[in-house]
């Protein structure tokens, strides 16, 4: 494809362009950006690249160490499931370079894309099947290293349906709606997070929803974070909402399905704006809300906390500052 030239660059192009614009080379546009692509996962619908969180040190304070941040290749959109940054690829452009959104979509139409304009056939999209159970049949029961390497307890892997991949040494996350089907799973290792299918919707669901029982709940953003937080015997339900986000649907469910909630969102930026977030959002709607109490215990979330802390954390969780 001819490489769209600035000077041909209409104001109707930027007009279309600001909504978003994705370069048809988006590995070399991220290249271009100091944005290196570690893997490339194919996808059903689209592939996705995994990178550093360009923001990441920005937002958080620290480098991405581990990193968690996917690029699709069709729509550009983008996410970093540990700091919560994600938004169209003009907006990681803009970020990059330091420019305002027209300038970062010039940028991206000089680079050539494919989206500019939707000149392309429309094609029909056959329906995928649905997932059943025996796509989870290669899967085991997490052996007892992996178990307590985490902390975690047979009985509550077992009442979240966690499995692991005894062949690539991986945990196997079910993700399910709130009626129980199967809508596909995280598989969670060592420098390793992926989505199947990719863009399943989490957002629609929460880790562990089917435990929920009109009681108290926690809500954490890893889901072997809730399964840890049952194995310690906390008389909590915790249910996950995979990440710092927390959607409308999510809290609804927790809403029709609690008596109350704590919020144990990651304890860093992302986690903190999630928190303050939900509280200011759902309090007024009749939730009652306390905050996880991490205090001055070391660790970002339950599962780099010790034992005790957790507990401790829970007992005291509190309402939030009157300085709010």
């Amino acid at each position: 494809m001819a490489r769209t030239r600035t000077s041909r660059i209409s104001g109707w192009d930027l007009v279309e362009a600001h909504s978003n614009p994705v370069p048809s080379n988006l590995p070399g546009a991220l290249a271009d950006l100091g944005v290196t692509v570690i893997r490339t996962t194919t996808g059903v619908e689209a592939d996705e690249h995994l990178v550093r969180c360009p923001q990441h040190e920005q937002r958080t304070g620290k480098r991405d160490r581990r990193p968690s941040c996917w690029v699709n290749d069709e729509t550009g959109a983008f996410i970093c499931f540990s700091c919560g940054y994600s938004g169209p690829f003009v907006e990681l452009v803009a970020d990059a370079l330091g420019v305002d959104r027209v300038q970062a979509a010039r940028w991206v139409l000089r680079t050539g894309t494919r989206r500019v304009r939707e000149d392309r056939p429309t094609r029909a999209v056959e329906p995928q099947p649905a997932l059943t159970e025996a796509v989870l049949a290669l899967y085991v029961p997490p052996p007892a290293e992996a178990l307590a390497d985490r902390r975690l307890t047979a009985a509550a892997c077992a009442d979240y349906g966690v499995l692991w991949d005894a062949a690539h040494r991986r945990w196997i996350i079910p993700i399910r709606c709130v009626s129980g089907r199967l809508m596909g799973w995280q598989e969670k290792g060592r420098h390793v997070f992926r989505n199947r299918p990719t863009g399943v919707k989490k957002s629609q669901t929460l880790f562990g929803a089917h435990l929920l029982d009109g009681g108290p709940a926690a809500l954490v953003e890893s889901p072997l974070d809730a399964v840890l937080i049952r194995s310690l015997g906390i008389p909590v339900t915790a249910v996950s909402s995979y990440g710092a986000f927390v959607s409308d649907a999510q809290m609804r469910i927790i809403k029709r399905n609690s008596s109350g909630l704590i919020v144990a969102l990651d304890n860093d930026i992302a986690g903190i704006k999630g928190r303050d977030d939900v509280y200011t959002r759902w309090r007024p709607r009749g939730i009652p809300m306390l905050f996880f109490n991490y205090g001055s215990a070391a660790g970002k979330d339950p599962g780099d906390m010790r034992d005790t802390d957790v507990r401790r954390a829970m007992e005291t969780a509190h309402l939030p500052s009157r300085k709010r």
